[in-house]
């Protein structure tokens, strides 16, 4: 299934397609755990590697991203983005899949020392995540989330 792409390609130019994952985590106030990165404000995840699973990168960059271990609960879909990075000269469609997650025990402080974790409302996350497809995904997840209690 290919669900909702976002974003908008550079016509002639070559795309990459790079397959992500990424976690909604919600704690028990309702709040949104994302990563500010230098870039701007994310959901956890990022680029699958070379012979490993969705689940097991997801269960890596939430560790390298945050410090703790997740518990995937479900699968949320699937959207992908066009990014243009021109000054770099990289063109990219990253293919993303969602899982709602949860946060089980913290291991240590992020492997990647430019990404903090910090929590914040849903409208805050929904207004300052700087990827639609991440927004998306916020939106199903809470909706789930919300229809599960």
């Amino acid at each position: 299934m290919v669900g909702p792409i976002f974003g908008n390609p550079d016509m002639g130019r070559n795309y990459i397609v790079q397959d992500c994952v990424y976690a909604v985590i919600l704690n028990d106030a309702g709040e949104v755990a994302v990563a500010r990165t230098p870039k701007g404000l994310v959901l956890i995840g990022g680029g699958v590697e070379r012979g490993e699973s969705e689940r097991d990168a997801l269960h890596r960059e939430a560790y390298e991203e945050s410090g703790y271990k997740i518990d995937i609960r479900n699968r949320l879909g699937i959207a992908s983005q066009y990014v243009n990075n021109f000054a770099k000269g990289r063109f990219r469609l990253k293919r993303g899949v969602f899982f709602l997650c949860k946060f089980t025990e913290r291991l240590g402080p992020p492997v990647e020392p430019d990404h903090e974790l910090i929590w914040l409302t849903y409208d805050e996350a929904y207004q300052q995540l700087i990827r639609p497809f991440h927004r998306w995904a916020l939106e199903i997840g809470v909706m789930g989330e919300q229809a599960s209690s």
